[in-house]
């Protein structure tokens, strides 16, 4: 079966292919990719106008490059019931297909009970107690990059600031060298963003973590994430070297991408609100909350699940093997489940966003993201005055498996 071009659609040559059991009133065009304008949030929020769930022909979750479409879900109460739900809907099938390997990112790659086994001892690593003991180093970095900057009047945020505290401290953390922090978020840029350069990049990332994993092994650094997770164990046996690498990976990925695009759209919203800057600037305490509406209204991650068996469960025919894709960017958008999600308030309460996923799979790195906003936030109003975005510049965004920014040009007047 086949679809018509529609409004919803990007231009194209050849037509869509849809699954026979796909009603075509339901076939719109989202893939998180495509045809993304400088307000993504915006944009996506839209589809709130139409059909609680829809078929989009294509996906940016499709791991096996063959154009597979997706089942999107719209509202928060169904995107909920699908990530709680993860026998019927899976996340089993590896993103190593796109290299032509096997091996699975743990513990995102498996489903209960397995699963279970595999966060457990990642659980104590990223911990509030272990973040609080992080805090003052994040600090400390903070303050550094923007002293070095504050004389300038100017910057492009991602490059001197956004992306080097929060991925200089998870580098600690693991246990690595920062010295080719370029290499390694050109890495993140292709896994999460490009979908035909997929399986280069994590053949390259595996590469490089097998020297590391190897390093680790004859030197152990104790307090490392590398070195902890070489002491894992699934039961009573150790891990063996692919689940060492398959949960090595998925830390050494979610530490690179996720705060960076959280942090750039947040510094964006207050650089456009001067009204919000002197809020926090009067009132630190206010941080922790602006910092949740921020993540509410600016979340990143749309992810996928596989169905495992044919179901109706969201009053749609899926059949098993379909795609479904679950995106914080509608579920914290979604009306029914926040009185006008539109209007950001920074004083919001309360606010149950889903920002950071909900069922066994909620983001493990959730205690260290919300710190790392907060302090940057913290350090940056206390040394920079009133900043705005540079005159002319026009945000581009990039969208896939986390949605992001591909600069962030501020200017402000120094002290």
């Amino acid at each position: 079966m086949s679809a018509p071009m529609t409004h919803d659609e990007p231009q194209r040559t050849t037509e869509w292919k849809i699954p026979d059991h796909v009603p075509s009133e339901l076939v719109r065009f989202l893939d998180f990719r495509t045809g993304l304008g400088s307000c993504p949030h915006q944009q996506i929020a839209e589809f709130h106008k139409g059909p609680k769930v829809f078929y989009s022909p294509l996906s940016h979750q499709d791991r096996g490059g063959e154009g597979k479409g997706a089942w999107v879900l719209t509202r928060a109460e169904d995107i909920r019931k699908m990530l709680q739900e993860a026998n019927l809907f899976s996340s089993a099938e590896p993103r190593s297909f796109a290299m032509g390997e096997t091996w699975k990112l743990l513990p995102l790659e498996v489903d209960p009970p397995e699963h279970a086994q595999f966060r457990a001892p990642l659980n104590p690593l990223l911990s509030p107690g272990r973040i609080n003991k992080l805090e003052p180093r994040m600090r400390e970095m903070a303050a550094e990059l923007v002293d070095s900057i504050k004389d300038r009047g100017e910057c492009e945020f991602i490059r001197a600031f956004g992306e080097q505290m929060p991925v200089r401290i998870f580098l600690e953390l693991m246990g690595m060298a920062d010295d080719e922090l370029d290499k390694f978020r050109n890495w993140a840029d292709m896994i999460v963003h490009d979908r035909t350069k997929r399986g280069q990049a994590m053949g390259e990332v595996k590469a490089f973590l097998d020297e590391q994993i190897a390093e680790h092994r004859a030197n152990p650094r104790p307090g490392t994430l590398v070195s902890e997770v070489l002491q894992f164990k699934a039961g009573d046996r150790p891990y063996t070297d692919e689940e060492v690498m398959g949960t090595v990976f998925l830390l050494f990925i979610g530490g690179l991408d996720t705060v960076v695009s959280s942090l750039t759209f947040h510094f964006r919203y207050l650089a456009e609100h001067p009204e919000a800057q002197k809020m926090l600037r009067e009132d630190p305490s206010k941080i922790p909350d602006a910092v949740e509406e921020l993540f509410r209204a600016f979340p990143v991650v749309t992810t996928g699940r596989i169905v495992s068996e044919d179901t109706d469960m969201f009053g749609v025919p899926m059949k098993k093997g379909d795609m479904v894709a679950g995106s914080t960017l509608l579920s914290t958008s979604d009306p029914e489940e926040f009185e006008n999600p539109e209007i950001i308030d920074l004083e919001r309460s309360p606010n149950r966003h889903n920002a950071f996923s909900f069922g066994p799979h909620r983001c493990l790195g959730s205690h260290l993201a919300r710190r790392e906003i907060q302090v940057a936030i913290d350090e940056w109003l206390k040394r920079i005055p009133e900043f705005s975005l540079k005159p002319g510049f026009e945000p581009v965004t990039l969208g896939g498996g986390v949605m992001g920014m591909k600069e962030l040009q501020l200017v402000w007047e120094p002290k």
